[in-house]
């Protein structure tokens, strides 16, 4: 699913005091537009009429997106440092990419500015003490090939073609979460560039505060360019079960009561289940995918794929590496969903258990929607079940993830469609099935729990960031310390003022 951007100002629909957007940056600071890039980046830096110019810019979802007039492209540390020094005192909004899979509608307040492409930030390299260190601009693919081949593992997600960095700073899930925790959990250190081109390292004994900060809301504080993680002895060799099935619509009650049943205080930390239900692009008559992956002994995964396939229509299993996984592991909706330039439309909420009757009504209600609307059947109730073991294993005040005990289930409305003629009706729909499964009787929870590298742009900063005062309190010192102008609040801005979480 998806990645992130990592940068700039604030959502409206939150309604935030934001110098960003109550007060224009180029107002806040006396913008002048003659202002030139410093003579030792401007070959760095291109205009949109640069040849290269749409590719180096585009990004994974053309929804509600950020546009730009201009490209800037650091080649080390020190031109980010430049850059963003020059970026701020002209007062020209910016906005990051790393992976570029960041699909809050939040960055559509980016509009006219410069993107800070990191492409040249893509490494990742292992260390004498199997630590490993990764530069922003790699994706998870990168990252596994050379973490597995090394005989290691951490979690991480799904999508082989998200930004490494971007989903660590908002947690981290995946598959091995059961295990490890998540990927901002293995979290060592990081190095991270501010809004004045300051670069500052934060790790457990140095910028504590900030470091404790960037793992669960790192989007709102500068630039994380660099960081190491730590990682741990391959599983079972690294060899794992896969097993994709898929069923016919009326099978659905049979899928959810089984994976319910699973859902257990005493869930094998490293079972992962993944359930899409999408529509035939023939008959566009609903259908569900269901992926089993199991890091063990090939009759252990073939036990729990059981509990599907007797009652599943197909079903396709084989043992892979932990390197390969992502490209046999529903391949059709993971690595199909990975193109760029598309609209994606996504909703999401956080349940305790999967409600049978409540699911059956929401894929009644997705069959007679594509029926009505064709050009939507690409998109796709998504439903990630992963280990907790590894979560709750860490006290709740580790880092600025706040859902250690509410994070069972990831529901996802995933909206897909070619063009804005039916852009209403699909955000009406997605909506309004993700405020029927944020209903406490659905979820399980009491409150709205949502997971911040999947949020919309409607939830209150709470649902994303935790209810606790503490919290709060603690990331809106952090805000205004760090970003003390708003430059990074695009992306699910952390509020500066206690008085305006909600």
């Amino acid at each position: 699913m998806a990645g992130l951007a990592l940068l700039k100002a604030g959502p409206a629909a939150f309604l935030f005091a934001s110098t960003a957007i109550a007060t224009p940056y180029g107002r806040l600071f006396g913008r002048q537009d003659d202002y030139i890039w410093p003579s030792g980046v401007a070959d760095q830096a291109h205009d949109s009429s640069w040849s290269e110019f749409v590719n180096k810019t585009t990004r994974w979802s053309t929804y509600e997106a950020p546009s730009f007039n201009e490209v800037f492209i650091p080649e080390t540390v020190e031109d980010l440092s430049i850059g963003l020094q020059y970026l701020s005192s002209a007062g020209k909004s910016f906005l990051a990419k790393s992976g570029g899979h960041g699909y809050s509608p939040t960055l559509s307040v980016i509009q006219n500015a410069a993107m800070i492409n990191m492409e040249n930030f893509n490494y990742v390299t292992m260390n004498s003490d199997f630590s490993v260190t990764v530069g922003t601009g790699s994706l998870f693919s990168d990252f596994v090939e050379v973490v597995g081949n090394a005989g290691r593992e951490l979690t991480v997600g799904a999508c082989p073609c998200v930004g490494t960095m971007g989903a660590m700073l908002g947690g981290g899930l995946g598959r091995f979460q059961g295990l490890h925790g998540l990927t901002s959990d293995a979290t060592r250190s990081a190095r991270v560039a501010l809004w004045n081109g300051t670069i500052v390292e934060a790790s457990a004994d140095t910028n504590q505060d900030l470091f404790w900060g960037i793992r669960g809301a790192g989007q709102n504080f500068g630039i994380v360019f660099e960081a190491v993680f730590e990682t741990y002895p391959a599983t079972n060799g690294g060899q794992q079960y896969s097993s994709d099935m898929t069923f016919s619509a009326d099978k659905l009650e049979a899928v959810i009561d089984t994976t319910n049943r699973l859902l257990t205080p005493e869930l094998d930390p490293t079972l992962s289940i993944a359930i899409a239900i999408g529509s035939n692009p023939e008959t566009l008559e609903p259908f569900i995918l269901v992926n089993v992956v199991y890091p063990g002994p090939e009759a252990d995964g073939q036990r729990y794929a059981g509990l599907y396939s007797n009652f599943s229509d197909t079903m396709n299993e084989q043992m892979t590496s932990w390197t390969n996984l992502a490209t046999v592991a529903l391949p059709s909706v993971v690595i199909g969903g990975c193109p760029t330039g598309n609209k994606h439309n996504q909703y999401s909420i956080m349940t305790k258990t999967l409600s049978t009757p409540d699911f059956r009504e929401a894929v009644d209600s997705y069959a007679a929607f594509v029926q009505e609307h064709p050009t939507a059947n690409n998109s796709v109730i998504f439903v990630e079940t992963f280990g907790q073991a590894g979560i709750i294993a860490y006290p709740d005040d580790f880092s600025a993830f706040p859902h250690r005990s509410q994070f069972d289930n990831a529901v996802v409305f995933s909206m897909t469609y070619p063009d804005d003629s039916i852009a209403e009706e699909v955000d009406a729909w997605a909506l309004r099935w993700r405020d029927h499964f944020a209903q406490p009787h659905v979820s399980g929870y009491d409150r709205m729990v949502i997971y911040q590298n999947y949020a919309h742009d409607d939830e209150p900063p709470s649902a994303l960031y935790g209810y606790d005062e503490w919290r709060q309190e603690r990331l809106s010192t952090l805000k205004r310390k760090y970003d003390p102008n708003g430059l990074f609040n695009a992306y699910h801005a952390v509020p500066a003022n206690l008085a305006d979480w909600s």
